[in-house]
Order: C-alpha cells, then structure tokens, then sequence
C-alpha cells in the first residue's frame, strides 16, 4: 500500500500525524517514515540512525534534566578550547552545530524547554564574569567604560524580564462556557451568544480549531504554548515563550541592547588583549594571544561572543525586514509555503496590511496591547443592588486599570474623579479560576464572581458579575471602553444584555463624562 505524501502540517492545522510519537523511534511528518517507524516498532527494530537517533531523542525529553550539566559545560568548553588554536576551532565549531541540532529538534516536537534560556543567561553571565575578573584588573578599561558594559547587562535583564511578561494571549471567553455558566440561562444565553459573541466579520476574524475560541485577525495557535497568540510573530526557544502583539516591541529591544552592548564589550576586550592590531584583524592575528591561560581563555571568549552575536544580528536583520513591510514571521512561513508571497532578502518582503515603511513602523511602535491588561473607561453600568439605585445620579465616568499577573489572575485598580476634586479608589486581586474568562474575588465582605463575557481588547469589554452578601445575590454588568466614546449599536447591546439578566430598565446607566484621577 502506497501512502499519499503530505505536507507539512499549518501552524493552526488540527493535530495530524506529524504530532505523532513512535515510542522510541521519533516523530515524523511524513506518512510514509511513520509507516516504516510502525514496522519498525512492530518487528521491535531500532530506528534509522540521524536525526530520529534514540540518544538523541532521550536527550531531548531529559532537556530539563541536563541543565545543570549545560551550567558546567560551557565553562568548561571554553577553558579546553583556550588550550591551543586548533581545539579552539574544532569546539568552536561544533558547539553551534549542535546547538542548533537540538534547538530545530526541539521546534519540531513542540516542546518547552528552558535549556535554551538557561544556556543563553548562563553565556551572558560567564562572559560578564570573565570581562569583570579577567579584562578589567589589565587597566586598559576605564570606569565609565565599565560602567557602560555593566548598564547594558542589566537593562538586557531588564528588557528580557519585560519580554517575558507574556506575548498577549488570547482570552476571550469560550460559546460553551457562556451557555455552561449557571448564571446565564434561558434567554440570557441567547442574548449573550448572539448580540455579545465576538464580532468576526468574514476574512477577518476566525475560529481556532484547538482552543475552539474567536479570535482576531492576525492571531494564531502556538502549539508549543497550546494558546492561541495575538499577532503571534513566532515562538521563540530561546526565551522559552512566544513572541506576539504583547511583547515584540520588547523583544525587538531586547535584540538592540544585547547587541551592542555584546559588539561593545568584545571591542573592549579585543583592545585589551591586542592594543596594536585593528579590531577585525585582532580576531584572526593578535601575537602572544595564548601564551597566557588567561588571555588566551579571554580570546576564545570573545570568539564565542561574535558567534552568537552574528546569529542575533541575522534574527534582528529578519525582525527589522518583517516589521518595515508590516508582516509576522508566522506569516512569512504561511504566504511562502502556500506561494502567495514574495520571497525576498530570505524571507517574505511583502504582505497584505502593508501600509508603506513610515506606517509599518508606526503601527508596530503603537500597536495596543493585546492582553486585558491597560486603561478602560468604564462607559455602562448595571445593576440591582439597592445601593447603585440610591447612587446612579452620583456616578460619573472612571478609569480602571486591569493588569493581568505572572499567576494569570487580574490586577484590578479603579479610580473616579469626585466633585470636591479627591479621588475615589479601589482595589481589587481577582483570581482566575478553572474557566477561562472567570475570576472570583472579595470586595467590602462579598463575594464577587466575575465573567468576562465579552472582549475585543482594542475596543471594549463586558463583564457580568453576581455579587454575593449575605446569601443575597446581586447582579453587576459593566461596560469598558478603550475610549470615551462607544458605537451607539454597542451600547445599546449592552443595554439589552442587562435586561435579559434582570436588570431593571432605570438601573441601567451611562456614565457621564469625567475627569481622570491623577497616578496614585
């Protein structure tokens, strides 16, 4: 029997039997390798030697497990290498052939790893070690050179922290948890689902096969992460996270002060050790360099530093080439693969919301944030509660800021400008809970559980909330706005939406315009 070849598999492309694993004998995109992996394991033979090779894949599923021994070998290469030019040329040579064995073997097993973040902090920090304890006793570098090299160390960890705070997933609320909310039933169910499911207009909007969630033009499944990632750029092993709408301008500065800060250091460096040869020409001709254990451990050090700075500066080349057309590299893969694209300077220059090279790079430096997290206005309020009913007249406009946390629970902060000029505040910790879009939290002695029933992160959001006191429920509808200002279509949905959960017609209101409340 003949098995039709496929191809490989779309990032969004329901799981097929590239996701596959052969107890044992690796995973393969290709029918016809998963049929012979199948004799194989049937017949109990060992696989075919290469890059499905059993200590290979052992290694990879123990990635975690060989950390510690990746903090000691890199000392450890480098000091050996440092011995004589040819070890150097040889370790040097081979330590990123497979590095990047196992980084495109980890990629294609979808897997995370920190061995990848681990090997690049751990590079960062032996390299910083070396200049500080090896560069700086010779006296050939000033203070403020050195306090150059140490500002730049930091604001990379800085940087990197800031891009690890997370690329912007996707959240919106599930149909079917809508309709499997006990608080929603009947014919607020229909109400919710029709008038407030997510707006997706044909071409723009889609449905995610895995997550089974609407999501927003340019948003796409990782399944390294099993999320779905607004304006998701790619994920990258290196930082253990994916790069989206929510961190990529962190990401692109991350790649900035490394790299000068990397070519700034190996500069120092390279005059420290060869004060009488031109920087280029000190990597390949800089006399007596190995006669000393310490500068010779120096230069290879420095070697090793242009190596990993030339494959960031390529990544940066790419990153700057897919943002001056307005193009994702997830994109880029897709429109090549499928030929719709045009494939220059090794990657796609071209693209559909291309806008011109002044206004791709506008866009990009201010797009909004992709997560929940940031200013709303709060536009409409809602509710049954005999206390909103005595303070409706009163109520005016007033910003929240919700920031999501590392836990994934939400940072809830809102303040309103009073008549007398003060400012009313409150705070909020509210925990996220098994279903997605809902948290549970504490306020003045009740309990409040919370819904986000509906969101689009650029425009406007509805929570539902049933307030619990005394065994006595309320119910709370809020209406959010990026802006002041909301479709009149929105608010009267919104306006619907709490009639259909039992709210009186005179409890609901829009709140008039108001001032902002200075930062706390």
């Amino acid at each position: 029997m003949k098995w039709e070849k496929l191809k490989p598999p779309e990032p969004d492309d329901p799981m097929c039997c590239c996701e596959c694993d052969v107890f044992q004998h690796g995973c393969y995109c290709d029918c016809e390798d998963l049929d012979e992996a199948f004799n194989r394991w049937l017949r109990d033979k060992a696989p075919k030697s290469g890059c499905h090779s059993f200590l290979l894949g052992a290694l990879i599923d123990n990635l975690e497990i060989s950390l510690v021994p990746a903090l000691v070998l890199l000392p450890l290469l480098m000091r050996v290498a440092a011995l004589h030019y040819l070890l150097g040329i040889m370790i040097l040579t081979a330590l990123p052939g497979l590095v990047l064995r196992l980084y495109y073997a980890t990629h294609k097993r979808k897997r995370r790893s920190l061995f990848f973040l681990t090997l690049a902090l751990d590079s960062l920090a032996y390299m910083y070690y070396l200049f500080i304890t090896e560069i700086v006793p010779r006296g050939d570098v000033s203070r403020t050179q050195l306090c150059t090299v140490t500002a730049g160390m930091i604001f990379t960890i800085v940087s990197l922290v800031r891009t690890k705070s997370g690329p912007g997933f996707v959240s919106t609320t599930r149909e079917e948890d809508i309709k499997g909310s006990p608080h929603l039933t009947g014919s607020v169910q229909s109400e919710a689902t029709s008038n407030f499911s997510v707006s997706r207009p044909s071409g723009k909007w889609s449905r995610c096969p895995v997550c089974k969630i609407a999501r927003p033009p340019r948003a796409g499944h990782c399944r390294t992460c099993g999320a779905c990632v607004q304006r998701l750029d790619h994920h990258c092993v290196w930082i253990n996270s994916c790069v989206g709408q929510g961190n990529h301008r962190s990401f692109l500065l991350t790649l900035c002060v490394f790299l000068l800060t990397s070519l700034y250091g190996i500069t120092l460096v390279l005059h420290s050790l060869c004060p009488q040869q031109y920087l280029v020409s000190a990597l390949f001709y800089c006399p007596g360099v190995y006669t000393l254990s310490s500068s010779a451990l120096c230069f290879t050090c420095a070697w090793y530093s242009v190596i990993v700075t030339g494959g960031l500066l390529y990544l940066l080349v790419a990153q700057v080439v897919n943002i001056s057309f307005n193009v994702t590299e997830r994109e880029a893969q897709l429109a090549l693969r499928n030929k719709t694209g045009q494939s220059r300077l090794w990657g796609l220059a071209t693209g559909t919301y291309s806008r011109g090279f002044y206004q791709n790079w506008v866009d990009f430096l201010t797009m909004a944030d992709a997560s929940s997290g940031g200013k709303w206005y709060l536009i409409g309020f809602a509710s049954n509660g005999q206390w909103f009913v005595q303070r409706r007249a009163s109520m005016k406009m007033g910003t929240a800021m919700l920031n999501p946390t590392a836990d994934g629970d939400l940072d809830i902060s809102y303040a309103s400008l009073k008549s007398d000029g003060t400012c009313w505040r409150l705070n909020n910790l509210a925990k996220k809970t098994d279903l997605p879009g809902k948290f549970t939290y504490t306020s003045w002695g009740n309990d409040n559980d919370m819904r986000i029933v509906d969101v689009k992160y650029d425009q406007y959001a509805l929570t539902h909330t049933i307030r619990t006191d005394r065994d006595h429920p309320t119910i709370v509808n809020k209406l959010y706005g990026r802006g002041v200002d909301l479709s009149p279509d929105l608010l009267e949905k919104f306006r619907q939406f709490s009639l259909e959960t039992g709210i009186l017609a005179e409890n609901i209101a829009f709140l008039p315009k108001n001032g902002e409340c200075t930062a706390a």
